[in-house]
């Protein structure tokens, strides 16, 4: 993306990636933007700062509540704005309101509504990027708008270009910026399963292997000096790694049906986990006759993450082992504690504690420690299905189910009046 960590933020995820090399006029703090899915760098972690130690029992202070259609969109944040997807009876909608007040600002429509038996509505998170964002939507369209109106700067057919196929659940891997280039598993064959566009015309620049379109958002990182992007493909039982000109840098077999995005552990390993029992692995890639290789360096069944992310904090993991929130060691896979009572949910970390989201709404916010689950509030947040991942900028928490989307300070211990939307 183009807005580098500051100092709190390189503390936090260490030697993870370097930074991108940016104009100085889009340089700002990394705590009050979240562009994308699971953060600046995806990776579920925030830069914020002076958050509350502990909730009253009604929760944080609601700053705005509002109506939202069906979907299951995260929430990406940059600036004053946040962009994010659902749905009305004929259409899914990218969405941009007000930060402050959840006012709308503008709505444009993406195509055909996704029915399906789970939820109705659009599956990928936004990725906002300077003046655009770019938005995925539940039959593979691949559409960028100005975040100004929301008008179209251009639009892709992923199944229809590169002759894929929608997936069961819906396209649902978030668009990844890096650079210059928007990049998504939308499937195909012939070489043209995962797909590099130009960001500012939507041509093709790269496409690489074949298959299905994957549940399982990329990430990129940097190892030995190369910039590359990981995926975990749901379809073809594998995790590999490409160079951003498209050249395969490594490939490791292992399991199809994942869901959950990888983490990256520096400053050479990439974790991946999947539920159906299969459980998780970590690899170490290291070079080999002057090639990357990637090799395992242990699984684990202790942790099996289903379609929400694990984190990694201070050399553990975080996440949901089905619907057992679990810490667990980066370096052995050791099991350090568990705590039941959420469901399948998701979880963020910010300034040292968990921020915890129970699939049936609950919310709760507890230390980020391996030495043990200790809790500092917990409360009713949402009504509905909450499968979507949190959103925290700027000391606010945004949080949505199929029905609503709601605000939440974090930083005051006063009363907010909730925003007019």
């Amino acid at each position: 993306m183009r807005f580098p960590p500051n100092p709190l933020r390189a503390a936090i995820a260490a030697a993870a990636v370097a930074c991108l090399t940016v104009p100085p006029s889009h340089a700002r703090d990394a705590s009050l933007d979240w562009p994308q899915y699971r953060g600046e760098l995806r990776d579920g972690i925030s830069a914020a700062s002076g958050l509350l130690k502990s909730w009253p029992e009604s929760g944080p202070a609601v700053v705005w509540r509002r109506a939202i259609g069906d979907g299951f969109s995260g929430i990406a944040v940059s600036g004053d704005r946040l962009y994010t997807m659902d749905a009305d009876p004929s259409s899914e909608i990218a969405v941009c309101m007000k930060a402050g007040t959840g006012a709308e600002i503008w709505r444009t429509p993406l195509g055909p509504r996704f029915v399906e038996e789970f939820g109705d509505g659009p599956r990928a998170t936004p990725a906002v990027d300077g003046e655009m964002v770019f938005n995925l939507s539940s039959y593979g369209k691949l559409v960028a708008l100005k975040t100004t109106d929301g008008s179209r700067v251009w639009e892709v057919d992923l199944v229809g270009t590169f002759g894929g196929r929608v997936p069961r659940r819906g396209a649902g891997a978030s668009p990844l910026v890096e650079g210059d280039l928007v990049i998504v598993e939308g499937g195909g064959s012939d070489g043209k399963a995962i797909q590099a566009l130009d960001r500012k015309t939507g041509q093709t620049r790269w496409t690489s292997q074949n298959g299905g379109a994957g549940y399982a958002s990329a990430i990129a990182a940097t190892i030995d000096g190369v910039r590359q992007v990981i995926f975990v493909r749901t379809g073809s039982g594998e995790i590999l790694s490409l160079s951003l000109q498209g050249e395969l840098l490594w490939k490791h077999a292992w399991t199809a049906g994942v869901i959950a995005m990888p983490l990256f552990v520096p400053p050479n390993k990439i974790f991946a986990s999947a539920a159906d029992d299969v459980g998780s692995i970590l690899l170490e890639v290291a070079t080999q006759d002057g090639k990357p290789v990637a090799k395992e360096v242990w699984s684990s069944r202790s942790m099996k993450n289903h379609f929400n992310s694990s984190l990694l904090l201070g050399g553990h993991i975080y996440g949901f082992d089905n619907a057992t929130l679990k810490c667990i060691s980066a370096g052995s896979g050791e099991q350090k504690w568990v705590q039941r009572g959420f469901g399948k949910g998701s979880l963020i970390a910010a300034d040292g504690l968990l921020i915890v989201l129970g699939d049936q709404g609950v919310l709760a916010l507890a230390d980020a420690s391996p030495e043990g689950y200790r809790e500092h509030g917990r409360f009713q947040a949402l009504s509905g299905k909450a499968w979507t991942s949190p959103t925290l900028a700027g000391g606010r928490l945004y949080l949505r189910d199929q029905d609503e989307i709601v605000s939440l300070d974090l930083r005051s211990g006063q009363s907010a009046s909730p925003g007019t939307p």
